[in-house]
Parts: C-alpha cells; structure tokens; sequence
C-alpha cells in the first residue's frame, strides 16, 4: 500500500513537468529551425520543425541541390522570393503572409517582376 502511494505522489509531483514539452513549441523543442533557399532555373527548397538550424539547413540542401541561398529561421515563419534577374529577398515573421509580404518588399528593391519561391513555418 505504501509503495502505490509514493508512485501516485510522485506522478502528482512530476505531472508539470511532463506537459512543459508541449509548451515548448508544436515540434517539441525549444527552438524549431526551418530553412528556406532557391537558385538557378526555378529550384527551391524549404523545411520546418528541425531541433537544430545545421539539420534544417541539410534538409533544403538534400532536396535543392542547386539552392545557392539558403536562410534560416526559428519558432516563426520564413519566405524567400525571387525576381528574373537574380535579385532576391528574404524574411521572417510570426506568420506566412508577413513573411512572403517582407521577403516581397527587399526584393522588390533588387529587382522586378518577385514573386514567392520558398515559405515554411516552424514552431
């Protein structure tokens, strides 16, 4: 009898840390990496919800072998966007419209005709 009651008062005592996972983001880690890269003749690549920014890079690089830019970002959004004549912007923000909205306005001031290439949320 005594034995049970020591397991459910430690199960009592331990329940709060038990839940701060879920309060770490929805991958579960204090910070949630994502990446965003493009290069020449179209190619793109993204990835979210990495435990590690080098991870998150890899993961665009293994998808986008001729992604020449990669950026990354943690816990938010990213977009990076392109115009036709190589000039390019990226940024970050608490979500995908502002994100594709301020990677849109940097390259705007390189070039013409932008538009999204790559977008990812990490939390």
């Amino acid at each position: 009898m005594r034995k049970t009651t020591i397991i459910a008062l430690a199960a009592i005592l331990l329940s709060p840390l038990l839940s701060l996972s879920a309060e770490a983001g929805s991958c579960g880690y204090t910070r949630c990496w994502g990446a965003v890269g493009f290069g020449p003749g179209g190619a793109w690549g993204y990835s979210h919800s990495y435990k590690s920014e080098w991870r998150a890079k890899r993961k665009v690089r293994n998808e986008c072998s001729n992604c020449t830019v990669i950026k990354t970002f943690y816990n938010t959004c990213g977009a990076i966007a392109a115009g036709p004549n190589n000039g390019w912007g990226w940024g970050w923000a608490s979500t995908r419209a502002a994100a594709e909205r301020t990677a849109l306005n940097y390259c705007r001031q390189n070039s013409r005709n932008c538009f999204v290439r790559a977008w990812a949320c990490s939390r």
